[in-house]
């Protein structure tokens, strides 16, 4: 299964929206064939693993990282691997986690004992659970993942007094962050990263898919000379805003190429929740927020962040102005403070880069900006 796990891996910048999986066909104590999802819209990993072991895979063990679907249905681009396994006449398959789709949940580790095989499951359970855990958010909450990254000094600053931001992380660092970009959905930022940094939000490297640029702008104010604007017609650039942004400036962001998503504010904000739900309904199973610090407030306010991921800079920048990750109005005391569990750290180059998963107060408890009253539909 570990195996299966490390194969699943390889097609995590390609398969999205769909999940990673991966299979290995054992027999007589011997790896008879092995395969993963490579693509969306390409074979599936038993179905590879079946074609390399041929003849062999008769009577043999199949150990997959996720539950095998059983049926064809509307959307579905490949034939069901219930039937292709029967028919290579494999005798039992481990399975190392159940899969959430509700045309699969259960009914493909049915399908499979109902053609006589045997069937165990739950075999590194956790570690697949982990590895599809964006997957798994989207199809029982209808939402993408949504981590935070930024990368900040030793003490806390994401820039110097004068706004100076490039570059705080190594080059090694940047890299990683690049591949990210390619495996993930959309990548998100404020009106003022944009107008600051004038980011292009892109993946640079051979691997991975470009993201869906996102800007949250209530008032539209980015500028038209900026390079999201300039290249939208290159990569998708959605916006979000308030349905009386001005009208002038909608058409011509619009004419420049850019998305445009109105949005009802409420307190003269965007909810973070009606955005994401939204880039789920389009098919983004994760989302990196990139900055800036008060997109970063509101969203973990909101309660909209699930990770965070952060590289620690052997650099002091020192200064009362310079500008910190998290703004806003901030906690009054510890016990609202956001905490976070399954924390590990590694280094890259000279930076130290620290994940975690957030763990917010009790669902009617404190937020980081005030008291909680939960959100209908999260």
């Amino acid at each position: 299964m570990w195996r299966a796990l490390e194969l699943a891996r390889r097609g995590q910048p390609y398969v999205a929206p769909n999940p990673m999986v991966g299979a290995v066909i054992v027999k007589d104590g011997q790896i008879v064939g092995e395969g993963f999802h490579e693509e969306f819209g390409g074979a599936h990993a038993e179905a590879n693993a079946i074609r390399m072991a041929g003849d062999k895979a008769k009577g043999a063990t199949m150990y997959v990282s996720l539950e095998p679907c059983c049926e064809a249905y509307d959307g579905k681009k490949t034939p069901p691997c219930v039937p292709q396994i029967a028919a290579a006449g494999l005798s039992r398959v481990v399975v190392a986690v159940q899969d959430p789709h509700p045309k699969v949940a259960g009914n493909g580790i049915k399908a499979l004992a109902a053609a006589g095989i045997d069937v165990a499951v739950g075999e590194c359970l956790d570690e697949a659970a982990e590895l599809n855990a964006a997957f798994f958010l989207h199809v029982r909450r209808g939402r993408p993942l949504v981590t935070a990254k930024w990368a900040m000094t030793f003490d806390g600053k994401i820039a110097t007094r004068t706004g100076d931001a490039r570059w705080i992380s190594s080059e090694a660092s940047r890299r990683e962050v690049h591949y990210d970009r390619g495996c993930t959905g959309a990548l998100i930022v404020g009106t003022g990263t944009v107008e600051r940094d004038d980011p292009q939000l892109t993946a640079r490297g051979d691997v991975g898919r470009q993201p869906l640029r996102v800007v949250i702008d209530r008032d539209l104010r980015i500028g038209m000379d900026r390079s999201l604007v300039k290249t939208a017609g290159d990569f998708p650039v959605f916006i979000y805003c308030s349905e009386d942004a001005p009208e002038e400036k909608q058409k011509q962001l619009e004419a420049a190429g850019v998305y445009l998503i109105l949005l009802p504010s409420q307190g003269g904000q965007l909810r973070w929740m009606e955005i994401l739900h939204d880039l789920g309904d389009r098919g983004v199973t994760s989302a990196i927020i990139e900055g800036g610090g008060g997109l970063f407030a509101t969203a973990f306010q909101e309660r909209a962040i699930d990770r965070v991921k952060i590289y620690l800079a052997p650099k002091i920048f020192g200064g009362e102005s310079a500008t910190t990750p998290v703004e806003g109005p901030g906690i009054p005391d510890v016990e609202r403070a956001i905490t976070f569990d399954n924390v590990k750290t590694r280094t890259v180059g000279p930076d130290v880069v620290i994940e975690g998963n957030v763990v917010y107060p009790t669902e009617s408890g404190p937020s980081p900006s005030g008291y909680w009253k939960g959100y209908q539909g999260q």
